[in-house]
């Protein structure tokens, strides 16, 4: 894949979402790409999580360096300012060199990982999760709202309620993402619950500045794995998985809601498998972008 497949999230306002899962830990050969405090804290972790750290880190630095024509080792990561209460130390991830209109957010799951990759200055925001024991009842009533715990709860097995609950949690996780205020939110004011039949679904959540609402899209990447992505909902342009897609999987059948719909995504070979993503927890945090 060369810079001219990529082109079109400056050309035609496409958002591009990459995938990957990590293989295991890399060479020092490639880990040199990383600033020091980022080896330094990989080192820091155990092997596993260490692995996962770098290998993310190693993997966004070479898919946006062919976007923006630069050697990957000379990208530096910021913060753009907070959009509720300004603070330069949260905000949405960004890119401070080189100048660029380029947008990313990051999501990362067990060894997977979820890239969001938008041009124009415009938001995007990712979620990624995957079927893990979780206490569902313990934890959705603190992250969705009342709407969305009465359609968990009208399902029949524990299986489907915490399918329901995945779905929406990533698509929340991608509006705070998108917004940049996750740590700021109360997620169950982050209404993701399903679109009308034969629609999109607007999630409406604004904060003090930046859009008021946003588009979300749910992803089908492997069976057992949820994902979503948000976008602006001005963003009119083509959304590209790049990686390798499945099947769709939407919500349990339920006679008071309908089915979640996917959209059909172009589809492309990732070009490399390294990358990651950390554990995750028991109890879902929202967050405002990559650590």
């Amino acid at each position: 894949m060369n810079a001219d497949d990529l082109a079109d999230v400056f050309t035609h306002g496409a958002t591009h979402v990459w995938w990957g899962t990590v293989s295991g830990p890399l060479a020092l050969s490639e880990t040199a790409m990383l600033p020091a405090a980022e080896r330094e804290r990989g080192y820091a972790m155990d092997a596993r999580a260490g692995a996962h750290y770098t290998g993310v880190r190693v993997a966004v630095r070479r898919i946006l360096a062919r976007y923006l024509g630069v050697d990957p080792a000379l990208i530096r990561f910021g913060r753009l300012p907070c959009p509720q209460c300004a603070g330069d130390d949260h905000g949405a991830p960004s890119v401070v060199w080189p100048p660029t209109e380029l947008n990313y957010s990051l999501s990362r799951s067990g060894p997977h990982w979820l890239l969001g990759v938008t041009g124009g200055r415009r938001r995007v925001g990712t979620g990624l999760d995957e079927t893990s024991p979780l206490d569902v009842s313990a934890v959705a009533a603190t992250v969705l709202s009342v709407r969305e715990l009465g359609r968990l709860r009208a399902q029949r097995t524990p299986e489907e309620r915490l399918e329901v609950f995945l779905r929406y949690w990533t698509r929340k996780e991608a509006v705070l993402g998108a917004c940049g205020a996750g740590p700021t939110c109360d997620p169950r004011d982050v209404d993701v619950y399903d679109a009308p039949p034969d629609d999109r679904l607007v999630v409406r959540h604004a904060a003090a500045t930046g859009p008021q609402s946003w588009l979300v899209d749910d992803i089908a990447i492997r069976p057992g794995r949820y994902a979503a992505v948000a976008r602006e909902t001005a963003a009119t342009g083509p959304l590209r998985l790049i990686g390798n897609a499945h099947p769709a999987v939407g919500l349990p059948a339920h006679g008071q809601g309908p089915a979640v719909r996917t959209h059909t995504l172009e589809t492309r070979s990732t070009p490399w498998q390294s990358a990651t993503s950390f554990p995750s927890t028991t109890s879902p945090t929202p967050t405002c972008g990559p650590s």
